[in-house]
């Protein structure tokens, strides 16, 4: 298409500020993120060893993740909790999940199976069925 010769055009300059605004953005996105991601397994334990078991699949259930350390202190991720408030946490995240929930324990070899057991009895109280243990593959 011709322009008319009236018509000057000038030198377009291209504004950098709203790229460099979502760039940032994305930066303070990500950091964020894989810092929550982290905090589930940012407890130090000795994860007992498995021969068989079945990789995650995240995408399938909405997951909370207890840890049980070696003091047989509850931790939800990194927060310590009661027994009582880990009822109302399952009833919570339960509630307010549009997938099915599911509780990871993870809990050191070394853990007493009495303090596993009270998470299973909340979690069967509260209705959730999907119960599954952190390990290490067998060999690493």
């Amino acid at each position: 298409m011709r322009l008319p010769k009236h018509v000057k055009t000038k030198n377009q300059l291209l504004n950098m500020t709203p790229m460099i605004d979502v760039v940032f953005l994305l930066i303070i996105f990500f950091i964020v993120s894989s810092n929550l991601i982290q905090q589930d397994v940012s407890v130090e334990m000795e994860l007992p060893n498995a021969e068989t078991g079945r990789e995650e699949n995240p995408a399938e259930t909405e997951r909370l993740t207890i840890n049980i350390p070696q003091s047989g202190q509850l931790l939800a991720g990194t927060v310590p909790i009661t027994s009582d408030e880990l009822r109302q946490l399952f009833a919570k995240t339960k509630a307010k999940s549009e997938k099915s929930l599911e509780i990871r324990i993870r809990t050191g070899k070394d853990v007493p199976y009495r303090d596993v057991e009270s998470v299973l009895v909340l979690a069967a109280e509260s209705g959730i069925a999907n119960v599954t243990f952190a390990v290490k593959k067998d060999g690493n």
